[in-house]
């Protein structure tokens, strides 16, 4: 072990030396606070032993300025001094001192002491290596998060876009670096357009792979080549399955012994030559119908999760979709979200005032002023869950 000693009697630091020596120690020697602080900073020394008394700066002064300095390596520091008082040792503790010798010091006792010293840096030097595995484990998991939360927003529906007569535009907004909310919208034949939101139980994760299974499987609506479609006697017609059927399959598909592995959800199909729209609500909070004269109307009741229970139906609300009316699908951390400075909630009444209050707003100004409400509310760029909105206008 490397040991700086200080003292500015030059029969004392010969002394210490050489019983240091003695014990398989090299001695590097400073004869003043002042001194010894020149040789901290220039070299890797992590083990101290000083006198208490010196002129200039004392073995005291020095053991704070060290511990302000917070070098890369934990310093042991001994305070060797004639003081026995306890109120004088208490404040060579406050100083940051590991440990004292009185003088006049007995060898074994100081072999003792710097072996204890020598295990405590062991130990800081091996919670220093954890420390370094751990900022790489967390600097690795974090690259992987941001490529997985690429990857999930990769699969959303490019911003503000149109299909046909419908506009559609949105918030997201995840609680962490992936979300368990996803939505998606897709054209199921030349006539009509699907969408849903939906929200896995749960957050994290676990909850985003659930989320982007979903989103794979539900994104295959709009190929004719699976159940969603229902094909008669001639191959070349087929059905469209309706939105109850469809959830009424996910929920068969989707049963758990996990009684927290389910989602809520809305799922929809409007026609785009009425403007007629089929929804089903499963578990997801109400959707909001806006007629173009700005008066919201709740659609549905709640119903049950998907994959919380078998043999359950769903049922199926109907709404005329004329030019100028709105609708918006949201999650439950809009409505839940809490207030920064209070446990109150954001609330479905608060999100209809300003749906209805800023009815004159085109759909994206409108998206954005909901979003900003939503931060200022929070009172921080961080949400305690996922936020997302999709809203969709009838041109």
């Amino acid at each position: 072990m490397r040991i700086l000693i200080v003292d500015d009697e030059k029969e004392a630091r010969m002394l210490l030396g050489k019983t240091l020596t003695r014990l398989d120690h090299e001695v590097v020697e400073a004869a003043s606070g002042i001194e010894a602080w020149d040789i901290l900073e220039r070299e890797g020394i992590s083990f101290v032993i000083s006198d208490w008394m010196m002129p200039r700066m004392n073995g005291l002064e020095l053991c704070r300025q060290v511990r302000a300095a917070k070098f890369e390596n934990y310093i042991y520091f001994i305070l060797l001094t004639a003081k026995d008082n306890k109120n004088e040792l208490i404040d060579g503790m406050k100083a940051g001192a590991d440990d004292f010798i009185v003088k006049p010091f007995n060898a074994g006792e100081l072999d003792v002491r710097i072996r204890a010293g020598e295990r405590v840096l062991r130990l800081e030097r091996e919670l220093e290596e954890r420390n370094k595995k751990l900022i790489y484990a967390y600097d690795k998991i974090r690259s992987d998060l941001e490529a997985a939360a690429n990857m999930q927003k990769s699969l959303l529906p490019v911003s503000a876009m149109t299909i046909s007569s419908l506009r559609f535009d949105w918030i997201f907004c995840p609680c962490s670096f992936v979300a368990g909310d996803i939505f998606g919208l897709f054209e199921l034949d030349e006539n009509h357009v699907g969408f849903y939101l939906l929200d896995v139980a749960g957050h994290g994760v676990p909850a985003a792979m659930q989320s982007v299974t979903l989103n794979k499987l539900l994104s295959s609506i709009a190929s004719k080549n699976n159940m969603w479609h229902r094909y008669g006697s001639n191959a070349n017609n087929c059905d469209l399955t309706s939105p109850s059927m469809v959830v009424r399959e996910l929920n068969r598909r989707f049963q758990s012994d996990d009684a927290m592995q389910y989602f809520t959800m809305v799922y929809g199909v409007t026609d785009l030559r009425d403007g007629r729209t089929k929804l089903v609500q499963a578990g997801h909070p109400s959707p909001l119908y806006q007629g173009k004269e700005g008066k919201v109307t709740l659609l549905g009741t709640g119903g049950l999760p998907v994959g919380m229970l078998p043999h359950v139906e769903h049922e199926e609300h109907e709404v005329y979709f004329g030019p100028g009316d709105r609708l918006f699908l949201y999650c439950d951390g809009i409505t839940e979200c809490h207030n920064g400075k209070s446990t109150d909630q954001f609330s479905v009444e608060r999100l209809v005032r300003l749906v209805e209050g800023w009815r004159s707003l085109p759909l994206k100004e409108l998206m954005k002023g909901i979003e900003q409400k939503l931060r200022l509310w929070r009172g921080s760029e961080e949400f305690e869950d996922d936020i997302t909105l999709l809203a969709i206008e009838r041109v």
